[in-house]
């Protein structure tokens, strides 16, 4: 499994946590320059995956600072209400800071959470998105079945994550700039020189593509896809709760059908 700190004996949960704690504030500037300034638009073409099916209320997973579920409340006329959840406590802080600023309190409320583990009953909310943070998770299939739990049927699951390259060229160059510049900016904005150089490794070990397409399936979803953006740093996954199948009635009676008499 990989970890923030690798020399460190707490759980991947413990890590991240610390680790996200530690970077909260430069998160949102670094986000911008290492992404040469295009999770904006990946965070935006994940949510014109999300309008069609006008969800009300959306459960924001590894919210971070807020941003996606700000941009549910301010691009999408069907949005009531937006649960952002988050292990990261100053993550939320942040974002909670934001949120109040643009006078979205009401709209928008933040929650430590579990992602594997959730206190939400199930069928809560019309949908869930994650952006940039399903990586971090020390257990994918159990928090896809988790999010199928709570989301309602017929609603539906997008998910934004970075990821790798298939064309070799193109990967290559991918390599070379994850591996050596993304950890160089890193030191230069962050104290924490291990977040960084976590990034492109936690990218690298994660299911991506079809094998993720295979865990949404086997959580439950009854219909999944994914969308990978040019040049394929970004991909975008759309799971969909299928509705429950409808009970059948069981047997009153172990009497034979009645047949009609004819003339005869």
């Amino acid at each position: 499994m990989i970890t923030p700190y690798k020399d460190s004996a707490e759980s991947k949960v413990d890590q991240v946590r610390r680790m996200f704690n530690r970077i909260a504030p430069q998160y949102d500037r670094l986000n911008l320059v290492i992404s040469l300034g295009l999770d904006r638009s990946w965070r935006r073409k994940a949510l014109s995956f999300l309008a069609p099916y006008a969800p009300q209320h959306v459960l924001d997973v590894a919210t971070g600072t807020g941003d996606v579920a700000i941009s549910l409340v301010q691009t999408m006329p069907s949005v009531k209400k937006v649960t952002g959840v988050d292990i990261s406590e100053e993550m939320m802080r942040i974002g909670a800071e934001k949120v109040h600023q643009l006078g979205l309190s009401d709209r928008i409320v933040f929650n430590r959470q579990d992602c594997t583990a959730t206190s939400f009953e199930e069928n809560t909310f019309d949908a869930a998105t994650i952006s940039f943070g399903i990586r971090n998770f020390p257990d994918i299939p159990a928090a896809a079945r988790e999010l199928h739990r709570i989301i309602r049927p017929s609603g539906v699951l997008v998910i934004a994550e970075l990821s790798e390259p298939t064309n070799p060229v193109l990967r290559m160059a991918y390599k070379l700039y994850a591996g050596n510049i993304i950890p160089l900016i890193g030191r230069f904005f962050s104290d924490d020189k291990d977040a960084y150089t976590y990034l492109p490794k936690s990218i690298a070990a994660m299911p991506q593509r079809e094998k993720m397409v295979a865990i949404l399936q086997e959580a439950g979803f009854s219909e999944a896809f994914y969308h990978s953006i040019f040049p394929g740093t970004c991909t975008i996954y759309v799971a969909i709760k299928g509705e429950p199948l409808p009970e059948i009635p069981e047997e009153t009676t172990d009497e034979e059908p009645s047949v009609p008499e004819t003339e005869g």
